[in-house]
């Protein structure tokens, strides 16, 4: 009989990490602060497994704006400000799904009851509504009924 190690199968790498963004929240804010570089956006399109036009939708970046960003190779820091909310809840919500982002993409992307029947990456325009959206997932991870 043959002794073998187990070797725990790595889950997804956590999404801050994969976006190569800083821990430091000092750090991150001031990256937010000068604007994210498109390099970022095409990154966190391709770990979401969302198209380009769906992401920039679900921003609420123009068309004729991102071309613009595209050729000045950065965001706003407005700009920036939503793609960091976006970060931080499928980083949340990943969590709320033990670490299961295919599941954590899928739920934000559906209608949520107790946020007036939107979808969660559709409130990611201001900090109010992002807000929202974080304290359903605490509510969500506490099993507090919404």
């Amino acid at each position: 009989m043959e002794l073998r190690i187990y070797t725990p199968v790595a889950g997804p790498q956590d999404i801050w990490s994969e976006l190569d963004l800083p821990n430091e929240d000092a750090k991150l804010r001031e990256q937010v602060f000068k604007g994210f570089s498109i390099k970022l956006f095409n990154s966190l399109a391709s770990i979401l497994g969302m198209q380009h036009k769906a992401l920039r939708e679900a921003l609420k970046i123009p068309l004729t704006t991102f071309n613009r960003r595209r050729d000045k190779g950065r965001f706003t820091m407005k700009e920036s400000d939503r793609l960091y909310s976006l970060i931080e809840t499928v980083s949340r919500a990943t969590c709320l799904f033990e670490g299961d982002r295919r599941a954590a993409v899928e739920w934000i992307s559906k209608k949520a009851p107790s946020l007036g029947d939107k979808r969660p990456i559709d409130m990611l325009d201001c900090h109010a509504n992002t807000q929202a959206v974080l304290e359903l997932i605490t509510r969500l991870e506490y099993g507090v009924c919404s």
